[in-house]
């Protein structure tokens, strides 16, 4: 059954909120806490006004923060999944594992010093030595995801290096080993036929990125096993906001490592679902967007209306001088 129609302005959306300005924030943080329902409190990430957002984040939450589905759409199928991970601060670089990552330290600061940071969950941006990567078992990435960093490594234009923030090392071999560069994607082709090195074993390698990048294949996550595989696999759908035969996502939590007693182990949980616009969501759409024609046509003649009327007191006064 699909959802009930809603009036797209009584949908909360975070993008909104991000344009409170620091000197009002406690006093619109104080309004929102009053005013929001609690299930939809539960769903904000508070870092996002403390720190701000990186200026490339473009997704915002594309599911009313109630937790209904998106008014006005038919959700043909829907697929999630919780994933463990680490999260680290530029910080810990230097330090040795588990508390830090010093056998990747060189080959993790040249990969992300070459690429514009990409923020941490929801875009956050914490600066400086405070900003946050995620380190995942290469073997605990879905394949589909897999597949498409690989595919991503093997392009090598620059536009394309600079852009993907997903980098894959191996583990070091022993204490004192230091790893210098990313895992090579595996060859295709007659590439592989002439390829004499053997590959290195996905359980001997981790994968390197800031929470913001998975942002762009956030589809990919959850795909496999599920009743739309191929929809969610297909990222021309992926939009950030629901249309019809479109694809949604989102990181719907996430938790934060415990700091203070030295651990660095996080979850985060991915839906995502094909829709389609019902009916009644199309005629409700079409209703607002013919509103909001109206309106822009309103402003547009009143502004006409006043710069006609300010031409003529200007030719008036002239003509008085004359």
């Amino acid at each position: 059954m699909s959802s009930p129609v809603t009036c797209p302005f009584n949908q909360i959306n975070l993008s909104l909120f991000r344009e409170i300005s620091f000197t009002k924030m406690k006093a619109n943080l104080l309004f929102v806490a009053l005013t929001i329902p609690s299930a939809a409190l539960a769903a904000i990430n508070w870092d996002i006004y403390e720190y701000g957002v990186v200026d490339t984040f473009k997704w915002s939450r594309p599911f009313p923060d109630d937790g209904t589905d998106p008014g006005g759409f038919h959700v043909n199928c829907r697929a999630e999944g919780t994933f463990h991970a680490k999260m680290y601060k530029l910080s810990d670089l230097p330090a040795k594992p588990p508390g830090g990552l010093s056998p990747w330290h060189d080959a993790t600061e040249d990969f992300l010093g070459r690429r514009s940071y990409m923020g941490s969950w929801d875009g956050v941006d914490h600066k400086g030595h405070d900003r946050e990567i995620v380190v995942m078992e290469y073997a605990d990435v879905p394949g589909p995801v897999k597949d498409w960093i690989e595919d991503q490594q093997r392009d090598t234009s620059e536009t394309n290096d600079s852009k993907w923030m997903f980098a894959v090392f191996r583990k070091p071999e022993n204490e004192t080993d230091q790893v210098t560069g990313a895992v090579e994607p595996a060859p295709t082709g007659e590439a592989a036929d002439a390829h004499k090195a053997p590959p290195i074993h996905v359980k001997d390698k981790i994968v390197v990125f800031p929470a913001g990048a998975i942002y762009e294949i956030l589809p990919l996550w959850v795909s496999k096993g599920s009743k739309c595989e191929r929809e969610l696999n297909n990222l021309a759908k992926y939009k950030p906001q629901a249309i019809d035969h479109s694809v949604l996502a989102w990181v719907m939590d996430h938790t934060k490592p415990k700091r203070d007693l030295g651990k660095r182990e996080i979850t985060f949980k991915i839906e995502a679902m094909a829709v389609t616009e019902t009916e009644e969501g199309k005629h409700t759409r079409l209703m607002w967007e013919r509103m909001h024609r109206t309106i822009r046509r309103n402003e547009r003649r009143i502004q006409r209306e006043e710069r006609q009327k300010a031409r003529e007191i200007q030719e008036g006064r002239f003509k008085d001088e004359l």
